[in-house]
């Protein structure tokens, strides 16, 4: 987060977020600042299912073609991965920085590079990669490189969005989150004025999904936005935008966010952000029960941060990423990783009742095998124990509907599997309700029925039919 100041008036809010609390599903990410095995492991063990990480563009293409991962595995893009695979955490990045052979600065950056760029990289990252993140807050002159563009910068995500798009169609391309309420100051552009003036630029169409860094000041995250300027629930300043802008079916992601941990001492511009440590366990809590009852355009949260604490290179006295971290600098948990995990472990908890309410009871004299539950985030957060009973023949056929949905899953979304089995490569993480069509016959597996599915516009694959109900 780049804070440059915090000025009070907002816009007014038109009332979108919808009343009714309703599960759904929702990405639970967190930003990783390192590589370190142990922040990866506690991460997975936490609840989140994916993990955002940094590059830089110079330290991957050094020079025009060079793409240091096909000279080495000891390179950034090689390591992230490494390091989320190793705990099967999905991968989000985000890419800053442009080396001076193309330009020095994405202001200046060339647009054929830019695209060439993204593709390497995408073609490299395809199935390791679930998102790409296009710069960081790009209202801001340093970030730019010289005085914000909202066209310049739709510029930018078309060129990423055709070279991502172009190798790697299932990745989402995510517009990057401007740095929120700036009031313009030092040459800045506000964040929602910056978001109309890339619409007005064609950014629509360019974009999966918009990122905000809806940070929550000092502020509980149900607080209203019209009456403060850094909180939470600025992303629905944003999402009222898009729905004007005619891009109602575009979600939001909230890329960065969190609240910060009071140090005990002075954090210089940061330091009217401080709350408790009790305070942030609670409010980060309670911004993810807000998201999944009032935001159903919310598609997921990556919270900042996990680990910055533990990083040598986040050490200044008024260094902010520290305190926003869940971990300490030993690695050993915050209140905020133990509140998040309670949270996680309730929602495993009941959908793995619900789950099981959805069985048919079973007849007396053919009592089934026991199977452990398999609950829709099993293989994000864990690697599973391997299928023990092999392919039975195929089934007599899916059932007469032709048409399924996504259920069962506590709104977490479950994965779709390129085989039937938990050990299967995943081809993506269904979202709960998505809509599905059969293509195929079910399998027995490991005890399990899988049912073999396909997304409109996605890859057919197999779902576990615990998690699926028939529409309508």
């Amino acid at each position: 987060m780049a804070l440059v100041t915090c000025v009070s008036g907002l816009l007014p809010l038109a009332g979108n977020a919808p009343a009714a609390a309703q599960e759904r599903g929702l990405v639970y990410g967190v930003i990783v600042d390192t590589t370190n095995p142990t922040s990866m492991r506690l991460a997975r063990e936490a609840g989140f299912t994916h993990a955002k990480m940094v590059l830089f563009w110079p330290r991957l293409e050094p020079n025009p073609g060079q793409y240091l991962w096909l000279e080495t595995d000891q390179n950034d893009l090689d390591n992230v991965m490494r390091a989320a695979a190793g705990e099967n955490m999905l991968l989000v990045v985000r890419v800053d920085e442009v080396p001076g052979w193309a330009g020095g600065s994405p202001g200046n950056a060339d647009l054929g590079a830019i695209e060439r760029f993204y593709a390497a990289m995408a073609r490299h990252g395809r199935g390791r990669v679930v998102a790409y993140e296009i710069l960081n807050e790009p209202n801001l002159p340093f970030e730019w490189g010289g005085p914000p563009d909202p066209a310049g910068y739709a510029r930018f995500l078309k060129a990423a969005y055709r070279g991502i798009k172009g190798e790697d169609p299932g990745a989402l391309v995510i517009g990057g989150g401007p740095s929120p309420n700036t009031g313009g100051f030092g040459g800045t552009i506000e964040d929602v004025d910056f978001l109309d003036g890339m619409y007005a630029a064609g950014a629509r169409g360019s974009m999966d999904a918009l990122g905000v860094h809806n940070y929550g000041g000092n502020t509980e995250p149900e607080r209203d936005p019209d009456e403060c300027g850094i909180c939470f629930r600025r992303a629905e300043l944003y999402r009222a935008l898009m729905v004007r802008r005619g891009d109602s079916a575009t979600p939001i992601w909230a890329t960065e966010y969190g609240w910060l941990l009071d140090p005990g001492r002075g954090l210089g511009q940061y330091d009217w952000m401080k709350v408790p440590a009790d305070q942030q366990a609670d409010y980060i809590v309670r911004s993810f029960r807000y998201a999944v009852a009032n935001w159903p355009w919310m598609g997921g949260m990556l919270l900042s941060n996990l680990d910055a604490s533990t990083s040598p290179y986040h050490t200044g006295p008024e260094d902010g990423l520290p305190w926003f971290a869940i971990l300490n600098p030993d690695h050993s948990p915050r209140p905020a990783w133990y509140a998040f995990k309670d949270l996680r472990d309730q929602q495993r908890t009941e959908a793995a009742a619900r789950a099981a309410r959805s069985q048919p009871t079973p007849a007396p004299a053919t009592p089934p095998t026991p199977v452990a539950p398999l609950l829709p985030e099993e293989a994000p957060l864990e690697v599973a124990a391997p299928d023990s009973d092999g392919d039975a023949p195929p089934a007599e056929g899916p059932p007469s509907a032709s048409a399924l949905r996504v259920a069962n899953t506590g709104g977490q979304g479950v994965n779709l599997r390129a085989e039937p089995g938990t050990t299967s490569r995943r081809l993506a993480l269904l979202r709960e309700g998505a809509v599905l069509e059969i293509v195929g016959p079910d399998r027995q597996v490991g005890g399990r029925t899988w049912r073999n599915v396909r997304q409109s516009g996605g890859p057919s694959g197999w779902v576990a039919t615990e998690f699926l109900s028939s529409d309508g």
